[in-house]
């Protein structure tokens, strides 16, 4: 307003003072020492006392022998050696420690990190293999619910399963059966997973829509599934048995990761 008033007035309006000059740091050198960490350099003797006996321990413990593989257990599309095993591992150990039967289990493939050589079975290799803290849970299912989750196993090529097989059609899965039996869509069944499938993780949407109600959380890792389940037997071959197939009228193309 008082600009226009001085306008009016045929005035001009005062003028601005100039603003001053921002202030300018100036650029110094930065010096910067760098140290390289080799076998030059001695370690501490003082920590070394500290740590010592605790690395020892660790090292016996990751050197204990589970068991002894009888071939080289990998992964592969749509059943792998390694998947077989691990997956009928969880099977095996969660249908002793659950509270009701449990007819099927499921993992996912990229949870198995590493493969396992023909020889012995270290804990250390058990602990390469699974090394996510993930717990083992029971979800209730229907029957329906379980041929969704089957087509949802499809479109990922295959995954980790044990207990019932199905035939890979492209992205569905046909003649899928439990305990050599066809599904029953009313029926409820009992699917081992871990938490981190049940929880959200992954893509397989059918394991969350299980509630609470639908839910035993058992409190075992499943890397301590795999060790229970290896050190009852003195030896593991990989075995192929075709739970996971594709259909041999399939005219889709091999699926890929």
């Amino acid at each position: 307003m008082l600009v226009a008033a001085l306008i009016l007035a045929g005035c001009t309006a005062p003028e601005r003072a100039p603003q001053a000059a921002p202030h300018v740091l100036p650029v110094t050198a930065a010096p910067v020492d760098f140290t390289v960490v080799g076998d030059s350099i001695q370690p501490a003797a003082d920590i070394e006392a500290l740590v010592g006996p605790y690395r020892a321990r660790l090292g016996e413990q990751l050197a204990e022998v589970l068991a002894h593989a009888g071939g080289s257990f990998r992964k592969a599309d749509p059943e792998g050696t390694l998947e077989n095993l691990v997956a009928d591992a969880l099977l095996d150990v969660a249908q002793d420690l659950a509270g009701e039967p449990v007819h099927v289990a499921l993992l996912n493939d990229g949870g198995l990190r590493v493969p396992i050589a023909e020889g012995p079975i270290l804990m250390r290799h058990a602990y390469e293999l699974l090394p996510f803290e993930n717990y083992v849970t029971v979800l209730s299912l229907s029957g329906s619910q379980l041929e969704r989750l089957a087509d949802e196993i499809a479109e990922s090529c295959g995954e980790p399963v044990a207990g019932w097989t199905m035939e890979l059609n492209g992205d569905d899965a046909v003649n899928v059966r439990v305990g050599g039996q066809p599904i029953d869509p009313e029926f409820t069944y009992r699917l081992a997973t871990v938490d981190y499938l049940a929880d959200g993780g992954g893509t397989w949407t059918v394991l969350w829509e299980a509630g609470a109600q639908a839910r035993e959380d058992l409190d075992v890792l499943i890397r301590d599934v795999f060790v229970a389940y290896l050190r009852e037997r003195d030896t593991v071959t990989p075995a192929l048995d075709e739970r996971v197939r594709r259909a041999a009228d399939s005219e889709h193309e091999e699926c890929t990761r």
